[in-house]
């Protein structure tokens, strides 16, 4: 981000679960460039204990948020199936919204969102916002510079493990609209779209390998459930500008495989995730055996992720009309090639994707 300074866009935050205390805590890093208005869950016990920890006012209601003068753009945190809805809302309110992914559950619900920001002349933004990291800038600046030759290869392994090992609330994230690959594949998937542009055509394979399920975490620990979309897919991509990939997304394997690898024709680049700003970003020349070495980072990384990144770059581009790299339109793309995925899995038949997008600048350091 540039270093002119603005009035800080004044947000509000809907959804207090799971996620919301890492936004919380990072917008509060940067109150020259964004400002915490309140926030609204359904759950009023779970809002008010976000106000109480990072301040502002606690909405009674969505309709309340979004009726407030005072703010100027949404922080959509809800669970994936309340997406869409909310972000409609929002932005239907005149609010420009930043919504934790997937955009949507489903293309027609991804269409309209984009199609009615760019008819209110609204921003819309939507995670994953991670390429934005020091870690992803790098091997994105080395594969531009040539380092590897051109990119012909890329290969890349979310392997997330079982969601109710960590979340009180997994069952969500096992439901049509979530999934593996709509929920940790598309990290990947916007790493290799922005570095390789879009995806013209898919195949793909998934499957339900563990129908049942237990919650072992919090109030509701011992509790069972269903697995209702597969929880573990595959997808064959292929780029528009020719390149190939596979990404492997999984709430099932907790495996070593891991992270993007990239090959071309002078050689391979590996980066370990596409997840954390400071992942380790390594090269290897030829096309047989050789030293795998470190790339030297374009700027000293950020530790893990900054969660309120996207948000910053979102109340800069509002202030100052400056580029908006994190958007609706590359997000559809993602959601586009999540479900082709799917559907070409379920069809047994590949599957074109008709959504193309511009590809964003790379950050200046």
């Amino acid at each position: 981000m540039s270093t002119r300074s603005f009035d800080p866009l004044r947000v509000a935050i809907v959804g207090c679960g799971n996620i919301s205390g890492a936004y919380g805590k990072s917008l509060k890093t940067r109150p020259d460039c964004a400002r915490l208005m309140g926030a609204f869950d359904v759950d009023q016990e779970k809002a008010a204990a976000f106000v109480k920890e990072h301040g502002g006012r606690h909405y009674p209601t969505l309709e309340a948020l979004l009726a407030d003068p005072e703010v100027e753009a949404v922080i959509n945190l809800t669970a994936h199936r309340a997406h869409a809805p909310v972000t409609s809302q929002a932005l239907e309110a005149g609010k420009h919204v930043h919504s934790e992914k997937p955009l949507a559950g489903t293309r027609e619900d991804g269409r309209r969102l984009v199609a009615l920001a760019g008819a209110r002349g609204l921003r819309l933004s939507c995670s994953p916002f991670t390429f934005l990291g020091e870690a992803q800038q790098t091997a994105w600046k080395a594969i531009r510079d040539g380092m590897i030759g051109r990119v012909r290869l890329a290969y890349a392994e979310m392997n997330w493990g079982w969601i109710e090992s960590w979340h009180p609330s997994p069952e969500g994230f096992y439901e049509p609209g979530a999934g593996p690959m709509l929920d940790v594949g598309v990290y990947a998937l916007t790493v290799l779209t922005t570095i390789l542009g879009p995806v013209a055509r898919v195949v793909g394979g998934a499957s339900i390998l563990n129908p049942d399920r237990t919650v072992t975490q919090g109030p509701r620990a011992g509790q069972t459930f269903r697995v209702t979309t597969p929880d573990q897919v595959t997808g064959v991509l292929e780029f528009e500008s020719g390149a190939r990939g596979r990404v492997t997304a999984s709430f099932y394997a907790s495996s070593r495989q891991a992270g993007v690898e990239f090959h071309g024709d002078g050689g391979a680049l590996y980066l370990s995730t596409p997840h954390d700003f400071n992942a380790t970003v390594e090269a290897r020349a030829g096309l047989r055996g050789g030293e795998w070495k470190r790339v030297s980072y374009l700027k000293e990384p950020y530790r893990g992720v900054e969660w309120g990144r996207a948000v910053f770059e979102l109340a800069e581009s509002i202030r100052t009309g400056s580029v908006q790299r994190v958007t609706g339109t590359q997000a559809y793309h993602i959601l586009d090639i999540c479900l082709s995925i799917l559907q070409s899995a379920d069809e047994g038949r590949p599957v074109d994707v008709a959504s193309r997008f511009d590809p964003p600048p790379p950050v200046e350091y």
